[in-house]
């Protein structure tokens, strides 16, 4: 019995964890620490390495705003950028 339960248990955890690691929860945050390139439905874009994810907003530090055209240059942001992940289109690994 005490065997039966164990291995439930542990089917249990095991497919926690596949529901993490599909969600895009887990997938965000199995990328922070690394540079990433997030561009908005409004076709902006920020480059900056992924400190913090949480359901409704993502945070990049040594951040930069993307510049649209080849007469325009980057602007660094000052401190953090709170980005909505309502907002996001997608993000990309560089």
């Amino acid at each position: 019995m005490i065997l039966l339960v164990s291995l439930l248990v542990a089917a249990v955890v095991a497919l926690a964890a596949v529901v993490w690691r599909t969600s895009t929860a887990g997938l965000l945050a199995e990328r922070r620490r690394h540079r990433v390139l997030v561009t908005l439905k409004t076709g902006e874009a920020f480059s900056g390495v992924l400190f913090a994810v949480d359901r409704e907003a993502i945070v990049l530090r040594d951040a930069a705003a993307l510049a649209f055209d080849a007469q325009s240059q980057n602007v660094p942001v000052v401190g953090e950028a709170l980005i909505l992940r309502a907002d996001i289109a997608y993000v990309q690994l560089p």
